[in-house]
């Protein structure tokens, strides 16, 4: 089986606005996801309140952090897992067709929240991001890869999109 996890559990304090409803862009990774492969697709939505935001079948953060909600719902899926972060906008199902890892934006960072990866792989149990996917291996994912937490990489991003 080959599900895809949409993260989108809050509001963004340096975007200023919910970036999971910038541009409906859940609904849009949803289907990408789906192009690519995935025959399941999850939102992690953060809370209850904020379920009924989204079509997809939502999950609530279960945890203290991000990381360790994330492990609880991957404990509980077998096969492939593919992430998105709902602020990946240029993420499509190109990109995840051919991510094998955790892909490497175009400026070089490593993007854990795009990750693919089997559910047998090592993670590593931590409340942090980085420290869970340091075992798995970098791909290239180029400026698809990038996600956006300001006003202003929106913009720049916006420039891609038309």
């Amino acid at each position: 089986m080959h599900t895809g996890i949409i993260l989108a559990g809050g509001e963004s304090s340096r975007m200023g606005e919910d970036k999971s409803l910038i541009n409906s862009n859940v609904e849009r990774l949803a289907n990408e996801m789906r192009k690519s492969g995935c025959t399941r697709v999850i939102v992690m939505c953060g809370t209850k309140l904020r379920a009924n935001l989204f079509d997809e079948e939502c999950v609530v953060d279960s945890k203290e952090s991000l990381a360790e909600s994330l492990l609880d719902v991957i404990s509980k899926i077998t096969g492939i897992v593919q992430l998105a972060p709902c602020d990946a906008y240029l993420a499509d199902s190109v990109l995840f067709s051919n991510i094998q890892g955790i892909p490497t934006d175009d400026y070089g960072n490593r993007q854990p929240l795009l990750a693919k990866f089997s559910t047998g792989e090592e993670l590593v149990h931590s409340k942090k991001i980085s420290e869970m996917f340091k075992k798995i291996p970098s791909c290239e994912g180029g400026i698809k890869a990038r996600n956006t937490n300001t006003p202003d990489e929106f913009k720049e991003i916006l420039s891609y999109l038309n």
